[in-house]
């Protein structure tokens, strides 16, 4: 009797425990997928040798990782997913350890793979703007006018006279100027030219014997001279303060610059005396008239050989004066011209080390 029973009673426990197993198994299976996934429903006891503490998987060595929002049970959502790049070498664009990333993360990340991969340097954009051009434009057209000033003031000066007259092979005058008397008489047209007297000036100037020196005719066509001059010289310096104002402007730090302008403008001084050169060479009589013809009304310009202003200036002398005013603005032009490239190696070098350092990044 004793057996039977230790035998039932055991036979008892047994089907029990098959029972409660056998639930147990089925559970997961009748139970909803939200609770099946709801980690607070799992009824299963934590086994140590079954589930071992899980550790990060290594990410791929090449390739994309593609990071989703941690912890969502819906379904990935594409238009949020984004294409991480690998993990490299550069320690400088190291991606973060990390399944999730904001969004200043992110931008922070594609800007410097982009920049690596492209190795398209950063350089400060110049600014320009319509003023940029305005100056560069004045200071082209300015350059030419400025160093005509300065090339007729050369000739028309106390220096060019004193040279001419005292110079092997200058043609003496016929009716009785000497040298000395050239350099006298001569000196007063050159500071009239200069100095804001009207034509009074010249019109005190008188020979020994108390004769003027000047007549009527001759007063005028030196007083269209000054009148055309004095308009050189206005235009010159206008264009000089505005060229200095510009230029300063230009400078700025991303500034257009002011060589531009200056190389434009001692091109076109260039040019534009090459022209005139070939002209005077081809006949130097007609390119005479033709320039009083322009500038001073017919029958002013005109004079004797006895006149005074003649006898001061002959036709030598405006020959010597037009190869040297000549000479002297395509000096100063080709001078200007290869100012325009100063510090062109400077700042090559400094573009080409912005580039490696850019480039090292």
């Amino acid at each position: 009797m004793a057996g039977d029973e230790k035998n039932e009673t055991e036979d008892l426990l047994s089907r029990r425990m098959s029972s409660g197993s056998h639930s147990a198994a089925e559970t997961p299976s009748k139970a909803s997928p939200e609770a099946a996934n709801d980690p607070s429903t799992d009824t299963e006891a934590f086994d140590p040798i079954k589930d071992p503490i899980l550790k990060e998987e290594p990410r791929p060595s090449t390739g994309p990782v593609r990071v989703t929002p941690a912890h969502s049970s819906a379904p990935q959502d594409t238009a949020r997913t984004r294409e991480v790049p690998a993990k490299s070498t550069d320690t400088s664009a190291t991606t973060p350890h990390s399944s999730v990333m904001s969004e200043a993360d992110w931008a922070a990340v594609t800007k410097a793979a982009t920049s690596r991969d492209t190795h398209e340097p950063e350089f400060p954009e110049r600014r320009k703007n319509p003023l940029d051009i305005i100056g560069t434009i004045w200071i082209a057209l300015s350059v030419p006018f400025m160093l005509l000033a300065l090339a007729v003031r050369a000739i028309a000066s106390g220096m060019f006279l004193k040279f001419e007259y005292f110079r092997p092979g200058f043609p003496a005058d016929q009716f009785g100027f000497g040298q000395a008397d050239r350099e006298h008489y001569a000196t007063y047209v050159i500071d009239y030219l200069h100095n804001l007297d009207g034509r009074r000036y010249l019109a005190d100037v008188i020979l020994p014997n108390g004769e003027p020196v000047f007549i009527s005719d001759e007063l005028n066509h030196m007083a269209d001279v000054k009148g055309l001059i004095s308009l050189l010289y206005l235009i010159a310096i206008i264009g000089f303060i505005g060229t200095v104002l510009f230029s300063l402007y230009l400078s700025r730090k991303g500034g257009l610059g002011m060589r531009f302008g200056f190389r434009l403008g001692s091109i076109f001084s260039i040019i534009a005396m090459a022209g005139i050169a070939v002209v005077a060479l081809l006949g130097w009589d007609s390119f005479f008239r033709g320039f009083h013809r322009i500038f001073f009304a017919n029958g002013t310009w005109e004079f004797y050989a006895d006149d005074s202003l003649i006898r001061l200036f002959p036709p030598q002398f405006w020959v010597d004066a037009g190869i040297g005013a000549g000479a002297i603005f395509l000096l100063l032009a080709i001078i200007l011209f290869l100012f325009s490239f100063a510090g062109h190696k400077k700042r090559k070098a400094a573009r080409k080390a912005q580039r490696e350092a850019a480039d090292a990044i």
